[in-house]
């Protein structure tokens, strides 16, 4: 009886099964730290955006403090409605509107519009504006060329 000569390396399926399910692992594994690595980044330009609303808002609140305690001098000064009105006229020509930065092209923008109160404890103005607003020209890049169906 003659044997068979065989050449090569014998390697059995589970070791080939072996090889791919590592090699899956692996590619997941990369996969899943540049997801990872995305979402960081994401989360960190949330964060610094967030904050600067925060402080927007935090420094439009001291304004609107600020204002509050100006027409209630204001008030407690006059005689009459229209006398109110004139002397907020001197004191802010106009200007019940103001805006706070939050990043290069938004702004938080407040406006207020003066109330002449019945009493001391009413309110003395109105929020009329209370939002964010783009602020610089945000033009679109329209450098590709774009099939018009001609």
């Amino acid at each position: 009886m003659k044997k068979k000569k065989t050449y090569g390396m014998n390697i059995g399926a589970s070791s080939l099964l072996i090889i791919i399910v590592i090699l899956c692992l692996v590619c997941f594994a990369g996969l899943s730290a540049v997801s990872a690595l995305a979402d960081y980044r994401l989360s960190e330009k949330l964060s610094a955006r967030t904050t600067a609303y925060y402080e927007a808002v935090s420094k439009a609140n001291l304004e609107m403090a600020r204002m509050n305690q100006e027409l209630l001098a204001a008030y407690e000064e006059s005689s009459s409605e229209a006398d109110y009105r004139q002397k907020i006229k001197e004191s802010f020509q106009d200007s019940l509107t103001f805006s706070y930065s939050i990043s290069d092209t938004q702004a938080l923008v407040v406006s207020l519009d003066p109330l002449y109160p019945a009493a001391s404890s009413d309110p003395l103005y109105r929020i009329t504006r209370f939002e964010v607003e783009t602020v610089s020209d945000l033009s679109l890049d329209d450098s590709l060329p774009v099939f018009t169906g001609n």
